[in-house]
Parts: structure tokens; C-alpha cells; sequence
């Protein structure tokens, strides 16, 4: 699901050789991405090309433009947690520069550079390096 740029020279990813040989009706892809618990229950994760499946979500579908087309790189404002902003956006080098984030699909960790991780701890967000007990598994 590369852009070119992060492929293998010489090799065209998948989903531009689906657009080249026009098999999708839109040229967007979707993932669906559940946890171990809402897979016991019978939902599944699935990939889709060409749609995104409205039953999938609820509310409206924000479309953002690709900043960094190299790892799907977009501007991200901030970050809420519990309804509070967190405000990690503005305080990066005094929000002069675009905050970006990416969508990996490929990753179970959650990635971020130190000034946001930072931000999070403060915030009582939990992380891979700051975790918190959950008040309730299910």
C-alpha cells in the first residue's frame, strides 16, 4: 500500500498497478481494523479497494489531503483524550511547523517522536512506555 517512492525500485505497488489498470471504482482503499475482543464477538478486520464500507462507522467521512506522500503523511491538529485537548500540535516549535501523522497499517505500536510522547505522559495518556490499568477490560 506504498507510495512509489517508498517501494522497491523497479516494482509498482499494488494499489497504483490496480489504479494504472483501472479495476476500482473510486481509487481509494479501507481498512477496518478490530481487537482480539471484538473478533471473539464476529467482527472481522478487513481491507477493501475502490469503497469503504459505510456500515463500518458512524458519524461523517473527513477526507484529508496527503502532505507527505511517502508513508501517507497528514496534518493532524491535535489530539483529545476523555474530550481534553491535549494541545501537541501547538506546543511542537511553537506550532511553526506542520504536525503530521501516519497511517500505519503495518505497525501494532504506537509511534511518536519524543516532544509528543512527552505531551501524552503529561496528559495521562498511556502509551507502550507509560502504561495505565483500565477501569474496565471489556
Amino acid at each position: 500500500m506504498a507510495y512509489p517512492a517508498l517501494a522497491e525500485k523497479g516494482v509498482t505497488p499494488v494499489f497504483d498497478e490496480m489504479i494504472g489498470q483501472n479495476l476500482l471504482k473510486n481509487n481509494i482503499f479501507a481498512f477496518y481494523l478490530t481487537s482480539k475482543q471484538a473478533e471473539d464477538k464476529g467482527m472481522k478486520s478487513d481491507l477493501t479497494f475502490g469503497y469503504y464500507d459505510k456500515a463500518k462507522f458512524s458519524g461523517d467521512m473527513h477526507w484529508n489531503d496527503v502532505l507527505y506522500k511517502y508513508m501517507y503523511g497528514v496534518k493532524l491538529d491535535d489530539i483529545k483524550f476523555n474530550g481534553k485537548t491535549t494541545g501537541v500540535c501547538s506546543k511542537r516549535n511553537g506550532g511553526e511547523d506542520p504536525c503530521l501523522i501516519t497511517f500505519d497499517s503495518g505497525t501494532s505500536l504506537m509511534s511518536v517522536p519524543k516532544f509528543a510522547a512527552k505531551n501524552f505522559m503529561e496528559n495521562g495518556i498511556p502509551t507502550s512506555n507509560f502504561v495505565k490499568k483500565c477501569k474496565n477490560a471489556e
